[in-house]
């Protein structure tokens, strides 16, 4: 399969002179180059793509036909973890795991507040009793 999908290592690139398409370039290990862009309004699909699929194939080893995502919908992300934490000065991180991939967030202190109040009410029961 690697014949008509090459292994891709390192990906570099940056925002098109019209800032309409964000322009990739693929490295593979056989030093080929794969350039292709992708429209800004997208960008977000083609991260839950491909979030979708690294949570499918670390959840079950490989991937299932049946659980090939349908891309006319929004693609729910499979996390499978998330961490919280504030290093220094008034910027805090959200780490958000998905199989083996991690994606890290900055914010803004101020910001941590609402979103532990949204967190709490999620966790809490449709009646109102604490889990």
């Amino acid at each position: 399969m690697t014949g008509e999908f090459p292994l891709i290592y390192s990906f570099e690139g940056g925002p098109s002179p019209d800032g309409q398409t964000l322009l990739v370039k693929a490295t593979g290990f056989d030093e080929s180059v794969t350039s292709f862009a992708i429209p800004v309004d997208n960008v977000k699909h083609f991260i839950a793509f491909l979030l979708a699929w690294v949570g499918t194939i670390s959840a079950t080893g490989a991937p299932d036909e049946a659980d090939a995502p349908d891309e006319a919908q929004v693609m729910p992300i499979p996390a499978t973890s998330i961490a919280i934490g504030a290093p220094s000065g008034q910027e805090g991180y959200i780490g958000i795991s998905v199989g083996r991939a991690e994606l890290v967030f900055a914010l803004p202190l101020a910001s941590f507040g609402p979103l532990g109040q949204t967190l709490m009410m999620a966790g809490t029961p449709a009646n109102g009793a604490p889990s």
